[in-house]
């Protein structure tokens, strides 16, 4: 019997026979009559629920908190923020008002950043009464250098006089009503499996962490902390691992002390059979490797010297001897500031999008070809090299029978690991219609018994992030001018570039990848090819774009270029973006952006620039509450003659770092200048970290601190990465 037969099924049953005898017609009134009651009952049960926080319905929750008297908390989507945390923990809040705990708390739920919360009041020098010693010397003892490398942070343990600037400009510090929040815009990311790079030092089996052969320091993952009443220590916030800190943690824990890393080598032996070695955490030592190219290190034969600030590593000899065709494997932490580029973050819903696009209506296509590859294993549709997996794809769309067959071709190319591949030395073909993918994804193992193989169209995009050593280069070969091909990039680093070479090719598109070549990408053109090519970039970092012929256009989402923009017969948009070189461009719309260098646009009477950055200098079609035009006006009217010539100067980016890798890339500096810091459409940072909305997070903290601060404390928020 159904639910919703439930008065029916209550009725004697001498009228459910009577009933059940002309037909039913009692059981369809009472049907109506019940489906009516649960509606009724279900609004009932939802209106007992939306009187507890915990179970209110979302759009609830800012009128339970306006009940409260809570100030009112803008949506932040980037971080799918909710209120409820907020408006549920505010009894607590205010029971524990002012103390550090709880600002750190609020500062997470506001925010979602680490933070450390500061009484920077205690940390003042005085003189103290005899009868009240606090046990705190006035000087620092220059002999405990691990108190001298937390000089300056959050952690100092060093002790200041006054300063009379106020905490709130920034400037100013400790004083007596000072409190200092300190967040962290960084998060950090495991990868398992990357490839060292040989720093190729004779005598010395020395090796770099990163995979692009750069010093990068190591992290660690961040602990939860478990005591609501607890203060943020060292562990509990995303900070570069520090030698002395980490070796002195090993010293006390011994044995049980885990790494935030590992090593593998792997090579062959005498016999050509594979062989790993694998890093006890108890051969590892903490050492200074900053000076190994001049003074070698000198570990002992069964030890690994690891030196985490820049991330190197020396081997014993114990585990090179014997082996040859050696490859150094890692695990280890990364920071960065979000999800820009390549990385070992989600990437699903971003690609579940692009490939909907063909399976879904009105295309409707099946993937036809799909292969993994991955160094350490074989088996059906695995390969150990790009390049074997693109001839794959060139024999297989060129065994298709017809045309028609290449038109609706759909491929993946999934690289499964963290490790370095070479580029392909085949050029990509994508005939007619064609659709390819190169994805840093996983190809999930289907349960035990349930399919004889992978199904093709499965993937997993995240915890990879492979790195491309050379250039990827794919040719379009259409035979009708309505129907080319497409090629999707996401989740590789690129080394070198993406060409997109002579022929004809429909779209390029790249979701969540990063391009470090110069000319990262570049498209020929000349014959007029690749003219109707559409290049997309979402989420993505890129150096140079080269285009010196007309092609169907440029879009950039949410995207960094490091270098400049040649494309001055072809429209770009750009939404949420940041470009720190010249551009040249046929046509120019853009939102939210940042223009670093000169911009010269040949059409003024397309496009528009809405709530952006451009050098005034710069020939643009019209703009609307753009800077640095925005600020020079108001010193005009103000009728400040000084003030507007100094303008250019004040109101330009600055960025805490300009290296891709760093986790403060392109982000704007805490002293560059506030009309650029809330110069985006939400009032936010423009370019490419606009979709975080730091500005609404940081609106949001400062609206609630001053119901939860005692009398006469004032808060200063600082930010590091």
């Amino acid at each position: 019997m159904s639910v919703r037969e439930t008065l029916y099924a209550q009725l004697p049953a001498v009228y459910r026979r009577r009933d059940a005898e002309l037909g039913g017609p009692l059981r369809a009134l009472l049907a109506i009559i019940d489906e009516q009651l649960q509606a009724v009952q279900a609004d009932i049960e939802t209106a007992w629920d939306n009187a507890f926080i915990e179970t209110a319905e979302e759009s609830l929750v800012p009128y339970i908190g306006e009940a409260l008297g809570l100030p009112v908390a803008r949506e932040v989507r980037a971080i799918a923020f909710s209120r409820r945390a907020f408006v549920a923990n505010t009894i607590g809040y205010r029971r524990r008002k002012g103390t550090a705990a709880m600002l750190e708390l609020l500062a997470r739920d506001l925010t979602n950043y680490p933070a450390r919360v500061v009484e920077l009041f205690t940390r003042m020098t005085w003189n103290e009464s005899i009868n009240h010693p606090t046990g705190r010397p006035a000087t620092l003892d220059i002999r405990r250098t691990s108190a001298l490398e937390r000089l300056g942070g959050p952690f100092e343990e060093a002790t200041r006089t006054a300063e009379v600037r106020r905490i709130a400009s920034g400037r100013g510090t400790h004083n007596l009503p000072n409190v200092g929040l300190f967040l962290w815009r960084t998060r950090i990311w495991p990868l398992a499996g990357v490839t060292a790079t040989s720093m190729s030092l004779a005598g010395q089996a020395a090796y770099r962490f990163s995979p692009l052969g750069e010093d990068r320091p190591l992290y660690a993952a961040i602990e939860t902390e478990t005591d609501p009443a607890a203060i943020a220590t060292e562990a509990s916030v995303p900070l570069a691992l520090s030698r002395r800190r980490l070796w002195a943690r090993a010293r006390a824990l011994k044995a049980d002390m885990t790494w935030p890393f590992w090593i593998e080598v792997h090579g062959r032996d005498a016999g050509d059979a594979p062989v790993v070695r694998k890093v006890a955490p108890g051969q590892i030592d903490i050492c200074d490797l900053s000076a190994i190219a001049t003074v070698p290190a000198a570990p002992a034969p069964d030890r690994v010297e690891v030196d985490p600030q820049i991330g190197r590593l020396v081997l014993g000899s114990d585990f090179t001897a014997g082996l040859s065709d050696i490859e150094v494997t890692t695990g280890h932490f990364i920071a960065t500031t979000g999800e820009l580029g390549a990385g070992p973050w989600e990437r699903d819903a971003l690609v579940q999008e692009w490939l909907a696009r063909w399976t879904g209506a009105p295309e409707s296509r099946t993937v036809t070809f799909q292969i993994l590859v991955v160094r350490d294993r074989t088996g059906p549709d695995i390969v150990a090299t790009l390049d074997d997996a693109v001839q794959q794809w060139n024999g297989f769309v060129a065994g298709l029978p017809d045309d028609e067959a290449r038109s609706r071709a759909l491929g993946l190319i999934l690289v499964g690991d963290s490790r370095t591949h070479a580029a392909p030395a085949t050029a990509i073909e994508v005939p007619s219609g064609a659709v390819l993918g190169i994805l840093g994804a996983t190809w999930p193992e289907p349960p035990d018994g349930a399919l004889p193989g992978r199904p093709k169209g499965q993937l997993a995009a995240d915890s990879v992030r492979p790195i491309v050593a050379g250039d990827l280069r794919v040719r379009g070969a259409a035979t009708t001018a309505e129907n080319r091909g497409e090629l999707l990039v996401s989740g590789l680093v690129v080394t070198g570039r993406v060409v997109a070479l002579a022929g004809s090719l429909q779209g390029l598109r790249l979701v969540s990848a990063t391009v470090l070549g110069t000319n990262a990408i570049d498209v020929v053109t000349a014959n007029a090819d690749n003219a109707a090519l559409e290049v997309h970039a979402s989420r993505s970092i890129l150096g140079d774009i080269e285009a010196a012929g007309a092609i169907g256009g440029i879009h950039l989402i949410d995207t960094a270029v490091t270098g400049r923009v040649h494309a001055p017969e072809t429209a770009m948009t750009a939404d949420g973006s940041t470009v720190l070189g010249a551009c040249e461009l046929g046509a120019l719309s853009a939102s939210s952006s940042i223009f670093a260098g000169p911009v010269t646009v040949e059409q003024h009477q397309e496009g528009c620039l809405r709530f952006c950055y451009v050098p005034a200098s710069s020939r643009t079609p019209r703009r609307f509450r753009c800077q640095p035009d925005l600020a020079l006006e108001e010193a005009t009217q103000a009728g400040d003659a000084s003030a507007a010539a100094l303008v250019p100067l004040r109101v330009r980016p600055r960025f805490v770092s300009a290296d891709p890798m760093a986790p403060g890339f392109l982000l704007l500096a805490p002293d560059a200048a506030p009309e650029l810091r809330g110069a985006a459409e939400d009032s936010g940072e423009p370019g490419s970290w606009n979709h975080l909305q730091h500005g609404i997070r940081l609106a949001n903290l400062r609206n609630a601190l001053p119901q939860f601060l005692r009398f006469g404390l004032e808060p200063g928020i600082f930010f590091l990465v």
